[in-house]
């Protein structure tokens, strides 16, 4: 199993450009200046990591990567 609050954090520094260290676990995802296309791509990826099906609108209702990272925990 991944750990899906360093995998989000990775994958926004990947997506922004920012350094990992410029990222708050408690940052709306919305201050991070990413699209929806971005927010697709990733949920897409992971999906692909997961094998889980991934809504891209769950980004929007648990708007950081800690509280969504903690939504995906309650779902198992």
């Amino acid at each position: 199993m991944i750990d899906i609050k360093k995998w989000l954090l990775e994958k926004i520094a990947e997506e922004t450009g920012l350094n990992t260290d410029e990222i708050s676990c408690d940052e709306d995802f919305n201050n991070f200046d990413m699209d929806s296309l971005s927010i697709v791509s990733i949920a897409a990826d992971l999906e692909s990591v997961t094998n889980e099906d991934i809504d891209p609108t769950a980004f929007v209702e648990y708007n950081t990567i800690n509280k969504f990272a903690t939504w995906r925990a309650q779902q198992k």
